[in-house]
């Protein structure tokens, strides 16, 4: 029992004190990231795959073979013969055990596609950091979002309490005959129509929640604090990293086509021991046999390895052109943004200036109601003008650090830099 109030006493207080710099870690260390760091460590075993070929490649066998006529252990001179006779070494069957070496010696294409290798590991590792990026791009949105739909909803209830107030005044009003009671209806009606709005809201809560759990590891229940620290800095697009990485790759996979048809040269050894009974005698006899040499390979024609070149040149082709159509996609999506950042900024204030005016209309609006100068339906039209108003400041503010987030994303910033 006692543990369990420990675990949730912990629990909540993890709860409490989560904040914006919490949520991006957990982004750095949670399922997404982990699957990047494992994209790199199988790109750095691929490397290791083509390193492990220009090691020699030694082998052990054994075999048994029954010839129709006797058949040598191994090649022997006559003089041989002659000094094991009856004993020669040639049997019907023949077993043997040995082992085999091969190195390469020299292989052109082997060394180009460690280097393709190589860069198909930075491309992991630049995907590994663009993937981590965008989840953290995607949790400072989605938490701007949730305190954008907090502020509405707060400001629901604030506007809820302004209309309960009015009920109250609509009621009496109706009890001394003052007001038709279609005028409470009225007022009654609205007051349902926040509460919907809220509920609303609450169950988009749940969804956003969902997502920043999804992506950090970390539960919330609230949307955690932001303030703006710093400015995103301009620089090489983030995406087009992993993208020229596997570009320089694909072009080296083309030079490594191209190199298979380059002569190559190889060192090969092996020694065995072979054992038979003698055609001639029945007596077991064993021989040993070896040798070692350079081979040297020259292609002269392999229309399949002409087809693979032309496949790989294509293949360099296709990432190229999605390399020039990326950048330029970026550029423009870039530029717009920084352009919307501006704008929203410039929201940000002027809503704000807005708030202040629609408040003082309200209180103006609530004292020609009270005097009977104004109707009830122009009054509620005031009470809308400064919930409008509350809500675009919040909605501005929340677009703002979206698109911060994702000028911050496309330019590679790091995200904890700009947002505390």
């Amino acid at each position: 029992m006692l543990k369990k109030t420990l675990t949730l006493s912990l629990l909540t207080l993890s709860i409490q004190a989560a904040n914006i710099h919490t949520l991006l870690e957990g982004v750095k260390h949670h399922y997404n990231a982990q699957l990047g760091e494992l994209s790199v460590r199988e790109a750095g075993n691929a490397l290791d795959l083509v390193h492990s070929q220009l090691y020699p490649k030694i082998e052990l066998f054994g075999s048994l073979t029954h010839y129709n006529s006797p058949t040598n252990l191994r090649p022997a001179t006559p003089t041989e013969n002659a000094n094991v006779a009856p004993n020669f070494p040639f049997s019907n069957d023949i077993s043997r055990v040995g082992a085999t070496v091969s190195m390469p010696i020299f292989v052109m294409s082997l060394y180009t596609l460690a280097d393709k290798a190589a860069m198909m590991q930075h491309s992991a590792r630049a995907k590994k950091r663009l993937d981590i990026l965008k989840d953290e791009a995607t949790v400072v949105g989605s938490n701007a979002n949730l305190i954008y739909l907090q502020e509405l909803a707060k400001a629901l209830r604030k506007k809820r309490a302004t209309l309960a107030t009015t009920e109250k005044i609509v009621r009496i009003k109706v009890q001394s005959g003052r007001a038709p009671r279609s005028a409470l209806f009225k007022v009654q009606e609205r007051m349902d129509q926040i509460d919907i709005a809220i509920n609303a809201i609450e169950i988009q809560k749940e969804n956003i929640l969902s997502v920043l759990q999804t992506l950090t590891g970390v539960s919330i229940r609230h949307a955690v604090a932001m303030r703006h620290h710093g400015r995103y800095r301009k620089g090489e697009f983030l995406a087009l990293q992993p993208l020229k990485a596997k570009n320089i790759a694909d072009r080296l996979a083309v030079k490594a086509e191209k190199e298979k048809l380059l002569p190559s040269l190889y060192l090969k050894g092996d020694i065995s021991r072979g054992y038979g009974k003698s055609y001639l005698s029945g007596n077991h006899v064993q021989r040993d046999y070896g040798g070692i040499g350079l081979n040297l390979k020259i292609p002269l024609f392999d229309m399949h390895q002409y087809k693979s070149i032309e496949q790989a040149r294509i293949h360099a082709l296709k990432s190229g052109t999605e390399l020039a159509k990326t950048a330029e996609e970026l550029q423009s999506k870039a530029d717009a943004l920084s352009r919307q950042l501006r704008l929203l900024a410039k929201s940000v204030r002027l809503n704000r200036h807005n708030i202040t005016n629609q408040k003082k209309l309200l209180a103006i609006a609530k004292t020609s109601y009270d005097d009977g100068r104004m109707t009830l339906e122009e009054y509620l039209r005031y009470v809308d003008a400064l919930f409008d108003a509350r809500a675009n400041l919040y909605k501005s503010k929340a677009q703002y650090w979206q698109t911060l987030a994702q000028l911050a994303f496309l330019y590679g910033n790091d995200l904890e830099r700009i947002v505390r």
